[in-house]
């Protein structure tokens, strides 16, 4: 783990205040995580093998100011195709550091770009993680990322990680207590969703130096009663067609559920997650969808050994923050290439190693559709072409969503005058 990403590991902790009375404050999750790209449109179309090619020597004009390479993509039509083949085209291109650059490439993206709910395909529903004080949701927060961004968020991210215990896993803190505000805001609107990210374990589960036991009793149904409780608390709060996060970023050492290093770690822990989605989706009522989200470029943990399968999965996501988790630099600073393909980690050539081009490869190669479930901006780090980047990607490959990280904590920058260009380049890209 590099420096900065220790600096961040900070999770939504829902404590012992619950049942209280009162509601735990929301504390910003957030993970660093590297800008998505254009290349899983690829993959898709030409296979892996094609897309980490194409990464290296795609063709097309650099980026002002650096060495990105930009690639030109079409706009998806009526008739482009669905999953798995993307419409695009690669071509020269040169796009300034601007929000009139940004402005300029938001020209050529489809007008089908609605607020819809996200589903398991080409949704392409936006979200986003906003910063509510003491975890009560406010309409007034909501219309500040409105007024700041153009687009009406009617699907919110929100974090129940590293929770101490069952009773806790299985009771989100968010929805508990009615006058917090998240059972009202989910009951306004048929359009409303919430993305939860969720461990598989509570903490007192947890045991990251020798995590097989939990994994195995969880492989043979022992916390099938913890998640069909979850699956009934969240029906119960009006949530069934949440979309959840399940063991987010578990590849990482830092996580509560971590998967462990071995072969027989990572087998276990990909049957204890299809044994939770499996009790989940039992639950009468229970319309909920299921994220896979391995952290890109962390650990050289073979995604295949703890891929669950097709049968749990319903999307795949890649989190994705505009700084290289080794080199710390940005898309702008670094290049788009370096970025994507991890080119400074000694086994980027893996094609099982989680760079954001194999993370691409294999969601195309198992016909799932993409998401960012988490990406931003640091602090100052003002990069309208990031932005951009992740755009020209959403729109051309099938992507369920995409969630800006906007709590403005853990030297993520939110939407407005901190980043006027990276704003203004969301705003003319995803409105």
């Amino acid at each position: 783990m590099t420096k900065y990403q220790s600096q961040q590991r900070r999770r939504s902790v829902y404590d012992d205040q619950r049942g209280v009375g009162q509601a735990h404050p929301q504390r910003s999750p957030h993970r660093r995580r590297r800008s998505p790209l254009w290349l899983l449109a690829i993959a898709g179309v030409l296979g892996s093998a094609a897309v980490i090619a194409l990464v290296v020597t795609s063709l097309g004009g650099r980026v002002s100011g650096t060495s990105q390479l930009v690639p030109t993509l079409t706009a998806p039509t009526s008739s482009t195709p669905t999953l798995g083949t993307p419409t695009l085209a690669i071509a020269s291109a040169s796009i300034g550091a601007s929000s009139a650059g940004a402005s300029s490439i938001a020209a050529s993206w489809p007008d089908t770009r609605s607020n819809s709910l996200i589903t398991g395909g080409d949704s392409k529903a936006h979200c986003a993680s906003l910063n509510f004080p003491g975890g009560v949701l406010t309409q007034s927060v909501i219309d500040a990322a409105r007024k700041a961004t153009g687009i009406t968020f009617n699907c919110l991210s929100v974090f129940d990680n590293a929770v101490p215990t069952w009773d806790a896993w299985e009771d989100p803190w968010m929805l508990h207590i009615a006058s917090d505000g998240w059972q009202g805001w989910l009951s306004a609107s048929a359009k409303h969703q919430l993305v939860l990210s969720q461990d598989l374990i509570p903490k007192s589960v947890a045991n990251n130096a020798n995590p097989l036991p939990w994994e195995q009793a969880c492989a043979k149904g022992d916390y099938d009663q913890y998640a069909t409780a979850l699956a009934q608390n969240l029906i119960s709060y009006g949530a069934g067609k949440t979309v959840i996060r399940l063991g987010t970023e578990a590849n990482g050492s830092w996580e509560t559920d971590y998967t462990g290093p071995t072969t027989a770690e990572l087998n276990a822990w990909a049957k204890c997650y299809a044994k939770e989605v499996t009790a989940m989706r039992a639950v009468p009522g229970a319309h909920f969808l299921f994220v896979w989200n391995p952290n890109a470029c962390t650990h050289d943990l073979p995604m295949s050994e703890w891929y669950p399968g097709n049968s749990y999965v319903d999307i795949i996501g890649a989190d994705n923050y505009d700084k290289d988790c080794r080199t710390l630099l940005t898309v702008a600073q670094e290049g788009w290439n370096t970025y994507a393909t991890d080119a400074t980690y000694e086994n980027a050539g893996d094609p099982d190693f989680p760079s954001l081009a194999h993370v691409a490869a294999f969601a195309a190669n198992h016909g799932k559709p993409m998401s960012f479930p988490e990406w931003g901006l640091p602090t100052n780090d003002d990069d309208p072409v990031y932005v951009a980047q992740l755009a020209r990607m959403f729109y051309s490959q099938d992507f369920a969503y995409e969630s800006y990280f906007d709590n403005n904590s853990d030297g993520v920058a939110p939407f407005g005058s901190s980043i006027p260009k990276a704003t203004a380049a969301y705003a003319n890209a995803f409105k």
